[in-house]
């Protein structure tokens, strides 16, 4: 009796338990053809998922940098664009600087046209590959809604089958023991099943994935697209301020014109009341011959410099920092790019750069182009005995009268490495500085003259890159 009355509690705890335990192997049509197959193939899904959304944060992050670099450099076209219009506006006899500033802004217009470019190509990509991922999501859902619907089937199928076996089990059982042990095997879940459960957790974990890429990545999007329009209407504006800055330069060029002319006109009347012209004219282009032998044999000598140069311009960088923490009203404090300064403060102009119709100058062959009378640098007047500083940081390899017989001008060659000299003629004969002097750009280096073949008390600043002369505005703040 008590045997019986055990037995039958047996059984009701074994049907409980049916009711919540998987058991039975389903039907053959119910099952998953390759399991272990599926589930690698999952795996490398969500892999593929992961690798996907690490690709669009890396798109993201670049799209970042590429709205900060647009950024950028629409405040440096700003800035220009207000330098070229300040200049403008002074209507001064440096058409060249103009014409300089709007060639630099009309790059610039270039370069933030070509950021605008590859931004919208990033964004193209970015709006195709969110639409693959979405695509994915919901492929990915329709096979996780499969397989659930397979998973819940293989239930089914087996809490069905579990109500008789276990009944059976129980009732053709030898003893107890044996139902329990036969038992404990028919409410194991099968292999198949386990490595489907295992999928469709790893295709759940793949579509939260996928999703947060799709929300970051659209996020993103819609910044980057808001972004480039603003940018894109900047871009406008500038357009049509570069536009109108450059029909006021052809007016300022017409008026630059008529001043060159004067003043060409009024330096050839001065040479031929010298008179001996021809012979003037002569003797220049011979010194202009040994002027370019000269720059080209210092230029052969400058590797030996280097660690002067360094040295000049470590002091620079002392005496810079000085300046800052102390400014003076009036002093020589703007720098280009280059770490050049003004020779003098406030300098009149009185010839610039180029061609001319001046004949003492000489004939120049300039970026390919001959010219028959070529002025090599900038001519500027402040007053006899005007003090003349360095342009920036460097070492003297010439000064006094390096190109007699040909030229009696007294002057100052610096070198500031990277190929770059800068001359400085027609300074008094007192010489303050000699060959191997470390310079900066508050180091006097002479006094403004008319030695040489001069017209009058000024100063010719000339700059040569790597042999050629170059414009020394290109140099100059």
């Amino acid at each position: 009796m008590r045997r019986r009355s055990r037995l039958s509690a047996t059984f009701v705890a074994l049907v409980a338990v049916g009711w919540s335990v998987v058991t039975t192997q389903p039907s053959g049509s119910a099952l998953a053809a390759d399991p272990e197959a599926e589930l690698a193939q999952t795996q490398q899904q969500l892999a593929d998922a992961q690798s996907a959304q690490q690709s669009l944060e890396a798109a993201a992050a670049q799209q970042r940098a590429q709205l900060a670099e647009l950024r950028s450099q629409s405040a440096r076209l700003e800035g220009r664009l207000s330098a070229a219009r300040a200049e403008l506006q002074a209507v001064t006899n440096e058409y060249d600087r103009v014409s300089g500033l709007l060639v630099e802004v009309g790059q610039q217009v270039i370069a933030v046209e070509a950021h605008l470019m590859e931004l919208r190509r990033q964004i193209d990509a970015l709006d195709e590959e969110l639409a693959g991922v979405a695509k994915d999501i919901l492929r990915r859902t329709a096979d996780l809604e499969q397989r659930e619907a397979l998973l819940q089937a293989h239930m089914r199928s087996a809490y069905e089958r579990t109500q008789t076996s276990i009944l059976e089990l129980l009732l053709s059982a030898d003893s107890l023991d044996t139902a329990t042990t036969q038992m404990g095997y028919l409410m194991t879940v099968t292999e198949e099943d386990r490595l489907l459960a295992e999928e469709i957790r790893s295709i759940r974990a793949e579509l939260k994935l996928q999703k947060k890429t799709l929300k970051d990545g659209r996020r993103a999007l819609v910044e980057a697209k808001r972004q480039a329009r603003a940018e894109e209407e900047i871009l406008k504006q500038r357009q049509a301020e570069l536009a109108a800055l450059e029909a006021q330069l052809a007016q300022l060029r017409a008026a630059a014109e008529i001043r060159e002319a004067e003043q060409e006109a009024a330096l050839n009347a001065a040479l031929a009341a010298q008179g001996n012209v021809e012979a003037s004219v002569a003797s220049n282009e011979q010194a202009a011959a040994a002027m370019a032998s000269l720059a080209s044999q210092l230029q052969q000598q400058a590797n030996a410099l280097q660690d002067q140069v360094a040295e000049a311009r470590r002091q620079q960088a002392e005496e810079a920092a000085r300046r800052a923490a102390a400014p003076q009203p009036g002093a020589r404090d703007a720098t280009s790019n280059f770490g050049f300064r003004w020779p003098e403060a406030n300098p009149r102009i009185t010839q610039e750069f180029g061609p001319t119709g001046f004949i003492l100058e000489p004939p120049y062959n300039y970026n390919g182009t001959y010219y028959p009378h070529f002025h090599t640098g900038i001519d500027m007047a402040s007053g006899c005995g005007t003090p003349i500083y360095a342009a920036g940081a460097g070492v003297v390899v010439a000064s006094g009268q390096p190109l007699r017989p040909w030229d009696s001008a007294y002057g100052v060659i610096i070198d500031h490495g990277g190929g770059v000299q800068t001359w400085y003629w027609h300074i008094q004969a007192r010489v303050v500085v000699g060959p191997g002097s470390i310079v900066t750009s508050d180091t006097v280096i002479g006094f403004e003259g008319s030695t040489g073949m001069s017209t009058g008390c000024h100063v010719h600043f000339a700059v040569n890159q790597g042999g050629g002369w170059a414009n020394p505005r290109a140099y100059l703040p």
